[in-house]
């Protein structure tokens, strides 16, 4: 219970719900650099095929390529952002969506830490 008389759990889901996703992509690219990513972003997607993923962070040492959608905690996932997200999958690859949620509860640590 925190000062304010909610739990810690309730704190974080209200974090999430503030977090925006350029807030989220500066912490996940913080971290992952930290652990070693390389981490590639396309910063004016307007002239890129639509869709295609936020982030693809690449750990050469341990082999990893990930593929992640960041979105808001109500964020719509678009069709063409479902599209690429399913036929990086299919193709074997590791694509998902990240949200704030995922960051506070440490789903995204798990997936970037040794």
């Amino acid at each position: 219970m925190t000062a304010q008389g909610i739990t810690l759990d309730e704190y974080h889901a209200m974090q999430a719900r503030n977090m925006t996703e350029d807030q989220l992509q500066r912490v996940v690219i913080a971290m992952a650099e930290r652990l070693g990513f390389l981490v590639y972003h396309t910063h004016d997607s307007r002239r890129s095929q639509p869709g295609f993923p936020d982030l693809v962070l690449v750990h050469p040492a341990r082999g990893m390529c990930l593929y992640r959608e960041l979105k808001k905690q109500n964020g719509a996932t678009r069709p063409d952002q479902k599209k690429w997200l399913a036929a990086l999958t299919a193709a074997g690859q590791d694509a998902a969506i990240w949200r704030p949620s995922d960051w506070f509860s440490n789903a995204i640590d798990a997936e970037l830490l040794p």
